[in-house]
């Protein structure tokens, strides 16, 4: 029983080390209150004090070589918390979905979107993945599935306040989506969007 009780006391300070190290890998630069750390492969959230208020995980966005300009998760160099959201990855089929969390760390918007820009005056753009089902192939026995997205436009609950462009053909498939569709939209001001279609043409959103 001695040797037992003895075992946990030592395993506190492994713990709390595990979970807060004195010691980075890399340390982002501060922004909105909140700096970005990495430990080994997970990420997590200082605020203003130093204290770790997300603590590390391994499903935050962050790119070693994030394409400059871009709108969504490509240009993404290192986790930011914006208006009080930080978005997080899920995988599935090989496929990665995104979604936000708040900063204590609490999954806001569950993780259903092919690609997600930051917040920004309360406002994020998504690509929003629809599946239609067609009917079933009598000689195969399967059903006919297919799939669209459409670029919308969420407030910080997740709600959707505008569909934007869309609907655009996507194959559904790990090595069609093995990066995120593209977001081709250009902030022209706080309240005007201006949004590439499936034509190919620009359209100016009024927000």
């Amino acid at each position: 029983m001695k040797n037992l009780l003895l075992g946990i006391l030592l395993s506190f300070p492994i713990v709390l080390f595990a979970q807060e190290p004195k010691e980075f890998d890399y340390v982002a630069n501060e922004e909105n209150g909140f700096t970005a750390v990495r430990h080994a492969n997970t990420w997590g959230f200082l605020d203003a004090n130093g204290n770790m208020v997300v603590s590390f995980r391994n499903d935050l966005i962050a790119n070693e070589n994030p394409k400059p300009g871009t709108i969504g998760v490509s240009g993404i160099k290192y986790p930011q918390i914006k208006d009080g959201r930080a978005i997080i990855k899920k995988q599935k089929n090989g496929i990665n979905y995104y979604g936000f969390i708040n900063a204590e760390g609490k999954t806001i918007i569950e993780p259903v979107y092919l690609n997600l820009s930051n917040f920004s005056h309360g406002k994020a753009l998504a690509i929003k993945l629809e599946k239609e089902e067609l009917g079933e192939n009598q000689l195969l026995g399967k059903r006919v599935i297919s799939y669209k997205y459409d670029i919308v436009l969420l407030n910080r609950e997740g709600e959707i306040l505008k569909y934007l462009e869309g609907p655009f053909p996507v194959s559904v498939s790990r090595k069609k989506l093995k990066e995120a569709p593209e977001i081709n939209a250009k902030w022209l001001g706080e309240n005007l969007l201006s949004v590439k279609g499936p034509n190919g043409k620009w359209r100016i959103h009024k927000l």
